[in-house]
């Protein structure tokens, strides 16, 4: 019996492994790359030290995600595969149940299942947390040596709070420059052209700022509450404008849900004057959270009958059976995360519909492979 549970055992946790891998590079690491490559095209002075920080903070995210569906896709090709070659039957006939024979599936299940819960009630949200404020400080620190690098060419360049800033990059300067000066609002209160713009750090300020020396430059104000025909436009050869770096490390005045830990989230649940789509975003991300670390046990389960009676040990059937059963499971997962404002739909209840759902088919299933 220890044989027994050994070799299937080994069989799925190896399987899993290559399997989670395969998954997080196809399916998630993929586009991370694409994104990381985009932001060294635009800004070839990052360091590389950030790129590394973001692939180590990107990665539960996609565990969390690949954990479960390498669990299933190993189930799919060891089972299928075993049934195929008729193990299973050679087992049943010894007198092996198929709970028995499931045995150390059920304890790698549990096993993953506690890493999953680990990495969505603790990792990934402190990830997250140092996600939301690595952009903002690389760029902080990158404009603080050359606030050129700030500058794309050609694109909005909006990091930069309350300032819209469209420019074209030649050498050292920017031309064809357009910038818009936002009120509290969001509201256009100045918008300057002009023909060239040379941008240094501002000697003269005690935070690091960036200073814009305008060449023909074009002015628009307009005070708070103006009407369009009271501002008044003027003209200047040279003149120069500091904008304050400080305001690109600012941190959101709310606070994102997926960024909290649980304890934390209960904590911001105790609030009076908490609105009701908040408290529903909050509730759902809890719910959230403990619904997607079962997912292992919930596609364990209906992996193992969904293989036997597929009875296919080719690898690509195995692979194609898994992507239909994740990408519907995680479907119906993120038309939850769509609805979690609406709280007269109950979204922290939902979540919980797709472990039901294919527990439920997948007991029924189990159920039918025991007696035959």
């Amino acid at each position: 019996m220890k044989l027994l549970d050994r070799y299937i055992g080994r069989q799925i946790l190896l399987s899993a492994f290559f399997a989670v891998v395969v998954l997080s590079v196809v399916l998630v690491l993929g586009s991370i790359f694409k994104h990381i490559l985009s932001q060294l095209v635009d800004r070839p002075d990052l360091d590389i030290g950030f790129v590394i920080k973001l692939l180590a903070n990107v990665l539960p995210f996609s565990l969390a995600i690949t954990i479960p569906w390498g669990f299933l896709t190993a189930i799919l090709l060891i089972f299928g595969r075993l049934s195929a070659d008729n193990e299973l039957v050679s087992l049943r006939m010894a007198g092996l149940s198929m709970p028995r024979i499931c045995l150390s599936v059920a304890m790698l299940g549990l096993l993953f299942t506690g890493l999953c819960g680990w990495i969505k009630l603790q990792v990934e949200p402190d990830a997250r947390a140092r996600l939301e404020r690595m952009l903002p400080d690389m760029l902080y620190n990158l404009a603080s040596k050359n606030p050129m690098a700030l500058f794309t060419d050609r694109q909005v360049m909006d990091e930069i709070p309350n300032y819209l800033i469209y420019a074209h990059r030649e050498g050292e300067y920017l031309t064809h420059f357009e910038m818009a000066v936002l009120d509290r609002f969001s509201r256009p209160e100045i918008f300057v052209t002009a023909e060239r713009v040379e941008v240094t750090l501002d000697p003269d300020s005690v935070e690091p700022a960036m200073l814009m020396k305008f060449h023909n430059a074009h002015f628009e104000h307009s005070s708070e509450g103006s009407k369009v025909d009271e501002v008044q436009p003027f003209y200047a050869d040279t003149s120069t404008m500091s904008v304050p770096l400080t305001e690109l490390r600012r941190t959101q005045d709310k606070v994102k849900p997926e960024t909290l830990r649980v304890p934390q989230l209960r904590q911001a649940l105790r609030a009076e004057d908490l609105s009701r789509q908040d408290r529903s975003s909050l509730k759902t991300e809890i719910s959230m959270r403990y619904s997607f670390a079962l997912a292992c046990v919930t596609l364990g389960l209906i992996g193992v009958p969904f293989a036997i009676t597929a009875q296919r040990r080719e690898t690509s059937v195995g692979f194609a059976m898994s992507l239909l059963i994740g990408i519907v499971y995680f479907l119906l997962m993120t038309i939850v995360e769509m609805v979690r404002e609406k709280h007269n739909l109950y979204p922290h209840l939902l979540a919980w519909v797709p472990n039901v759902v294919f527990v439920s088919i997948g007991l029924m299933l189990f159920r039918r492979l025991t007696k035959k």
